[in-house]
């Protein structure tokens, strides 16, 4: 069967009465972006009504599973050990993915501002959180940033392990600098992938119990998150918070065409079976 054509363009009308739970009147269909031309809720009770008007983005998104972890924060010198030798992860994460990329059967394209820009995000998100007592803020959205807006992965399918061992690899390495020792004195770096840049070792800072701990949870919520992400459905954005409508009359929250809706987003409506919603849009098909 030939797939059904969606108009380029389309004007239509949606009246709804509520119900007085929360209503999604108005849902932009796949493929198509809506421009609301105008929106009117009218109240035809004896008394004033509220109503609540949210955008539902319906995006499946990423979360980051931070809410577990118990942040004490101020680990200064671990914080500072990472910070000054964050050029040295940069450059050994990069060479470290260039190595095992090499050894694949059919290597990708490899850029090595690509990954020292993974590590670089991941040790700026862990570095400022460890520092700052209960903070997952900066880890949160870190791990978001390998997404887009609308919780699409931005590395390239030939590229998510390699990514994912990166992230995984810039931990191992601050799990052995927060010691103020060389990371091929681990068991887990047999060598180094690159010798441009050294590590720093800094006698005046001294390794603080209980940062490992904490350091290796953070890293893993950027890995985890990319490689095998927890999804839930965007909350709902308030558009119109309990705005009253006085007896007998309306209320216009769109004037002239001022909202357009993705595809896929919609309108939620919450108030009085009072209430009756009156939508003039444009939909338009996306190319």
């Amino acid at each position: 069967m030939a797939d059904e054509l969606i108009p380029l363009n389309a004007f239509k009308s949606v009246v709804a009465t509520l119900t007085g739970e929360e209503d999604q009147v108005y849902k932009a269909p796949t493929g198509v972006s809506t421009i609301v031309l105008s929106a009117q809720i009218t109240n035809t009770s004896t008394q004033t009504k509220e109503v609540v008007i949210k955008l539902a983005p319906n995006r499946i998104l990423p979360v980051p599973q931070i809410s577990g972890i118990i942040n004490s924060g101020s680990f200064f010198s671990s914080s500072a050990l990472i910070v000054e030798n964050k050029n040295f992860i940069k450059k050994e994460v990069a060479a470290y993915t260039r190595f095992n990329n090499n050894l694949q059967e059919i290597p990708f394209g490899f850029s090595s501002s690509r990954y020292e820009e993974y590590a670089e995000t991941s040790v700026n998100a862990v570095t400022f959180d460890i520092i700052n007592s209960g903070s997952t803020i900066r880890t949160n959205k870190a791990a978001f940033s390998f997404y887009d807006k609308d919780g699409v992965l931005l590395i390239p399918d030939s590229q998510i392990t390699a990514s994912i061992d990166a992230v995984k690899y810039a931990n191992t390495l601050a799990q052995q600098i927060i010691l103020n020792e060389s990371v091929t004195g681990s068991d887990d770096v047999d060598r180094l992938y690159q010798t441009n840049v050294t590590q720093s070792i800094n006698s005046n800072l001294i390794a603080e119990s209980g940062s490992s701990n904490i350091i290796n949870q953070l890293f893993t919520v950027i890995s985890d998150t990319i490689e095998d992400p927890v999804t839930a459905v965007q909350t709902p954005v308030d558009f119109v918070t309990n705005f009253p409508i006085p007896q007998g009359d309306s209320f216009s929250p769109v004037v002239a065409g001022k909202l357009v809706l993705e595809e896929e987003y919609g309108l939620v409506f919450s108030g009085s079976t009072d209430l009756t919603v009156a939508l003039s849009i444009l939909e338009t098909a996306n190319e």
